[in-house]
């Protein structure tokens, strides 16, 4: 699928526009790489598009208690492949099962910042004839897709189109008077190319759960934040506690009197229902008094020194805990190498 980039000679055509209902804005844009059915979508590859030091414009479904841009955000470096557990909403994804993780597009942002006053809906039906004329005039001077930030109709009020990414022309950032607290920026011309999904973006999608978050800032970042909720918590609990990840099979090492108890603790950013578990994991869980903690729905954003910020999550603690076989499922294997029928070859 081509992008119409109808923009890219236009230094002022710098400005985006994510719609969204997510928690952590400003971290980054993140779309998976094909739709449900395994073909590129316009409103996902729009990822691929951003240039670094473009500005983009986080519209919130309720933040505000009605739809509108709350902040906006500078596009810091990508696209990048990863993985994302994406649950689509309106019409077009009211079909697509929740499911993942799933490889995606993501493009890393900096510098969020929460508008002063938040521009609503209702600033842009004011200005609905404008807007009108601005579409009619750009698909006079540009042929193919426009990815428009609002839809029109003859029986409702004008709306922000159906999409995550949409592309906002500098004329209608012009146009509305409450974006002009917006800073003004080029387009920097970065020769880049456009890169092509892999091929796992059209397998199957057969999992979904804690999966492994390729950023290593972000997955650090949210595994401490779970740990961290643990040693609070049992602490409450009367246990003497101690962080030992880095060297047992387990995460958290509590005593109270002559109890001894592991605690192994899984975070996630997204909506857990599996977490995954090494051989090592699930053999000392069989062998000891183990508590499983999972905290998920973990909230994080990159602040502008590149550091990750978490807060919240929801907490599901198993007691007496023992992996039961029935629910492991292998998604790898150890494979031991032939000691024959190897051709070789010199490094």
């Amino acid at each position: 699928m081509g992008i119409n980039e109808w923009w890219r000679e236009d230094p002022a055509e710098c400005f985006w526009m994510e719609i969204t209902d997510r928690r952590d804005l400003g971290a980054d844009l993140h779309a998976p790489q094909v739709d449900d059915a395994g073909r590129e979508y316009w409103s996902y590859a729009l990822v691929t598009a951003v240039q670094p030091g473009d500005l983009i414009l986080h519209w919130h479904k309720s933040l505000l208690g009605a739809p509108g841009i709350v902040g906006y955000s500078t596009a810091a470096e990508g696209p990048e492949e990863d993985e994302i557990v994406w649950a689509s909403q309106g019409s077009y994804g009211r079909g697509r099962p929740l499911a993942g993780p799933e490889p995606s597009w993501r493009y890393a942002l900096t510098g969020y910042t929460t508008l002063a006053r938040p521009v609503t809906q209702d600033a842009f039906r004011s200005v609905e004839g404008k807007l009108r004329r601005i579409k009619e005039k750009l698909e006079a001077h540009h042929r193919g897709s426009l990815y428009f930030p609002f839809a029109f109709s003859d029986k409702r009020p004008v709306r922000a189109a159906q999409g995550y990414l949409v592309k906002l022309p500098a004329a209608v950032v012009a146009a509305v008077p409450d974006l002009r607290q917006i800073p003004r920026a080029e387009r920097r011309q970065v020769p880049r190319q456009r890169p092509a999904p892999s091929e796992l973006a059209v397998a199957a999608r057969e999992r979904r759960g804690a999966g492994y978050l390729r950023d290593e800032v972000v997955r650090l970042a949210i595994e401490r934040h779970a740990v961290d909720w643990v040693l609070r918590h049992y602490i409450t609990q009367g246990y003497d506690v101690k962080d030992v990840g880095g060297t047992k099979s387990y995460d958290v090492h509590a005593t109270a009197g002559q109890r001894e108890l592991h605690v192994e603790v899984k975070g996630s950013s997204g909506d857990a229902d599996a977490v995954e578990l090494t051989f090592n994991e699930v053999e000392h869980a069989a062998a000891a008094d183990t508590h499983l903690v999972v905290v998920d729905l973990i909230d994080w954003r990159r602040l502008p020194d590149g550091t990750v910020e978490t807060s919240g999550g929801r907490v599901r603690v198993w007691e007496s805990w023992t992996p039961a076989e029935a629910s492991l499922k292998p998604t790898r294997y150890r494979y031991q190498l032939p000691r024959s029928g190897a051709r070789r070859y010199s490094g």
